[in-house]
């Protein structure tokens, strides 16, 4: 490898110089979706183009470009850091909204860098593929590169457990291009949404809406977060070819025309996993691997309709690696880690029909987890040694259809969803938990239909200053009496936005919002009984967001938000005694227990952003969140959640050097997250010891003591070369430069060994119901600095 980089190194001192591409711009209206005729001007640049919905930029020299779009009576918008490759052709679209600005002067005063909307018009975070990709510590990875904004927490360093505002990762919604995909994440924890990597290619990412509150009405099922992923246009001259060859993983991607009339194109993305060769290199215990691919089709018809096809899936498998060092923490992982192969996918279709008032939007997708798991005892497989073998799928059918249109000065939004859904569970498990010993056989064969409708209207008063949105959805479900009725689950929301000056404006939002519970708990089936049925309810949150807004000069944004959000009907575990708000950031299955729906919880804080987009060739964020998160214990009680970080600081930064170098570097600081003890005298025993592999967990205790305040700093370089028809780009991702100590304070705990590798027992001449192990306590391994680096190769 170190060969190949220095061969492009001396290649490029030949042919670098005089290569050009262009881009294709199309500037719709955001509402409408119809052409406009607009003006396309290069930041900081002389010329400017006009057209009709569709403007051509040619002969640009290779490089970065932002690209300022404006339209009479339309609010300017931009394209950022669009990153020109030579010998292409890159297509954009482009939404404008529409004001009543009038002159020239009012038009320069209005300019806005960053996205709001008037049913969003706070906790709404706009990010682009380019952003991503230069974000440091991300790996071109969106759920890593949104942990530069404020209310997001995480967990480990290597996975994508996301907690936004004090909400476990099971409240977050995930849709591209309208249609919504459950699985984001390899290896994904089933019944939340974190894994260890992301499965969306972030080289077809338009960019990221990124919602933290004041969710559309259109979207159900969210608590603590959305996110919209918006694909960008295939190339409209030809196809063009991409190749990622990484330490990480190896990727393949194909875009352009597939038809000569180039109303038909597509994306094609394929992409194979080295994480388990970084994984063992590093001397981790635990050896991931994976596969993924991704496409979308679109045609667009001369009428500017459009119909489009999605689809992502992926096989992730599992393995040891056993010759990982034999230290206490790696020894606890392997006996506790399950042999988990998982595979799911996602297909979906959409159509976009324009009217004369308005457009319609139906889409129809179909989405399948296949989800598998097996563990031994000290994963030695004989029968008796069996602990648990999983076996569960979850499927999805649905269709949406959504209608935009106007009444006189109001906006209105409307539509309808459907949900037809299918659970199974084949499983033998036993367990420990803080009843006791389970020994379960679930044999669930779940079918469940979920429907909802809402409408969504906004307008401007007094003179555009203030903006006011309301609206409404209501949901259910034919799971249950306590689900089937959608009048309790009426989810009114309200958004404004009042401009007090050019630059500052006050912001609000309250609404309230639920979703159903996960499958896992609908669906868990003993003795063909389903034991939650009865007892489950939507969880509901409300929500209250205020804040100020300054929209400054040089592409500056500063915002502080105030938020408080109040839970109940949250499923708590009957077994444990904790609500499951506090679990779900780790490997396994979330809601496979009995359950009901008794808890409750609030969170609330304060967060500040200081956000520059590129200009002058630097960009950075500053982001900080002071806050609380709590939840119900057992007896009513309101205690610190697993989430309740109650400072987090975030500052990112990059700077564009000559010569196509790019570097960036982001510092996360995080409070210590709340832990629960381990109780050491009853893990000891060797029944229970050979069932769990490892100490429990107190719950009467729960959240009683502190993590250790995590902090990392990551670094990325960046350099590219550019040839006559093609470019090339090396790179340098390291995670946690200088390997910081673990967030966990708890301790490690494993078995005192013989020389065979058996558990020393205490008391080998007692029953052997009450033999106790000799447990060995120790401390956890340091956090390891984790680099990544790879090379792309763009034709």
């Amino acid at each position: 490898m170190r060969h190949l980089f220095t061969f492009f190194l001396l290649l490029s001192s030949f042919f670098l110089k005089s290569q050009v591409g262009s881009i294709n711009i199309s500037v719709v209206d955001e509402f409408s979706k119809k052409p406009v005729e607009a003006t396309v001007k290069i930041q900081n640049g002389a010329e400017s183009i006009t057209g009709n919905g569709s403007i051509q930029l040619g002969n640009l020299p290779s490089g970065s470009y932002t690209f300022e779009i404006t339209a009479e009576n339309y609010d300017i918008s931009y394209l950022y850091d669009i990153d020109i490759i030579p010998n292409q052709n890159l297509t954009f679209s482009v939404g404008l909204s529409r004001s009543a600005i009038k002159t020239i002067q009012e038009v320069l005063i209005k300019k806005k860098a960053y996205k709001t909307t008037a049913e969003s018009p706070v906790s709404l975070r706009n990010i682009t593929s380019e952003e991503i990709q230069k974000n440091a510590g991300s790996n071109r990875d969106i759920s890593r590169a949104i942990l530069s904004f404020p209310g997001v927490g995480s967990t480990a360093t290597f996975r994508n457990d996301l907690f936004i505002r004090g909400g476990s990762s099971a409240e977050n919604k995930f849709y591209i291009d309208g249609i919504e995909v459950p699985i984001i994440n390899h290896f994904q924890t089933q019944g939340a949404s974190g894994g260890p990597r992301g499965i969306i290619t972030v080289d077809f990412i338009k960019d990221v809406d990124f919602y933290s509150g004041a969710f559309p009405a259109k979207r159900n099922g969210a608590l603590s977060s959305l996110f919209e992923f918006n694909l960008k246009e295939a190339r409209k001259d030809k196809l063009g070819y991409k190749a990622i060859v990484g330490l990480d993983d190896l990727q393949l991607m194909i875009d352009g025309p597939l038809s000569k009339d180039q109303s038909w194109s597509g994306l094609f993305s394929v992409r194979k996993s080295n994480l388990q060769l970084l994984f063992k290199a590093i001397g981790l215990p635990f050896l991931p691997s994976y596969y993924d691919a991704t496409f979308k089709v679109s045609k667009k018809f001369k009428s500017g309709d459009e119909l489009y096809f999605v689809g992502l899936g992926a096989i992730d498998k599992f393995e040891f690696n056993t010759d990982a060092k034999n230290t206490l923490a790696n020894l606890t992982l392997i006996d506790r880690l399950p042999v988990a192969p998982q595979w799911n996918y996602t297909f979906g279709a959409g159509y976009r029909h324009l009217v004369d008032n308005g457009n319609w939007l139906f889409t129809v997708s179909r989405n399948l987890l296949d989800n598998q798991a097996t563990k031994y005892y000290r994963n030695i497989e004989t029968p008796g040694n069996l602990l648990f073998d999983y076996n569960s799928q979850e499927g999805e059918n649905k269709i949406r259809i959504d209608r935009n249109f106007m009444l006189g000065d109001f906006v209105f939004s409307a539509g309808t969803n459907f949900n037809d859904a299918k659970y199974t569970n084949n499983s033998t498990i036993k367990a420990v938990n803080q009843s006791g010993i389970s020994f379960d056989e679930v044999n669930s064969d779940l079918k469940v239909l979920q429907y909802g409708f809402y409408v969504q209207s906004a307008k401007k008063l007094f003179d555009n200053k203030l903006q006011v949105s309301l609206g409404t959805r209501f949901d259910a479900s034919n799971y249950s009496e306590q689900t089937n009725n959608p009048f309790e689950q009426f989810s009114p929301r309200f958004s404004l936005n009042y401009k007090f000056t050019d630059r500052w404006a006050f912001n609000f939002n309250t609404g309230i919002y639920h979703q159903l519970p996960a499958y896992t708990a609908l669906g868990l089936k003993l003795n063909d009984n389903l034991v939650n049925q009865k007892t489950l309810k939507y969880i509901q949150n409300i929500h209250y967001v205020a804040g100020l807004e300054y929209n400054g000069k040089d592409n500056l944004r500063l915002t502080m938000e105030g938020y408080f959000k109040k839970y109940k009907n949250y499923p708590f575990s009957l077994r444990n005694q904790i609500s499951l708000a506090n679990i779900g950031a780790d490997f396994g299955v979330v809601g496979s227990e009995p359950l009901d729906s008794r808890g409750f919880g609030e969170t609330y804080g304060i967060e500040f952003l200081a956000q520059k987009r590129t200009l002058n060739n630097f960009y950075g964020i500053l982001a900080y969140t002071f806050g609380y998160s709590k939840f119900s214990d057992g007896a009513g009680n309101l205690l610190p959640s697993s989430w309740d970080s109650r400072h987090i600081v975030s500052v990112s930064a990059g700077k564009v050097l000559p010569r196509n170098w790019n570097l960036s570097a982001r510092f996360r600081m995080q409070s210590g997250l709340p832990e629960t003890p381990y109780d050491l005298v009853r893990s000891s025993s060797v029944p229970i010891w050979n069932i769990n592999n490892g100490p429990l967990q107190d719950f009467t205790k729960l959240n009683s003591q502190r993590g250790n305040v995590a902090h990392q700093l990551d670094l990325r370089t960046e350099k590219k070369w550019v040839f006559k028809k093609w470019q090339f780009t090396a790179y340098l991702d390291i995670i946690n430069v200088y390997g910081s100590k673990t967030a966990s304070n708890l301790p490690v705990v494993n078995l005192q060994r013989d020389d065979n590798g058996n558990g020393v027992i205490q008391n080998p001449n007692a029953p052997s119901s009450d033999q106790n192990y000799i447990l060995e306590v120790g401390q956890q391994d340091k956090n390891m600095p984790i680099p990544y680096f790879g090379f792309i190769f763009e034709f």
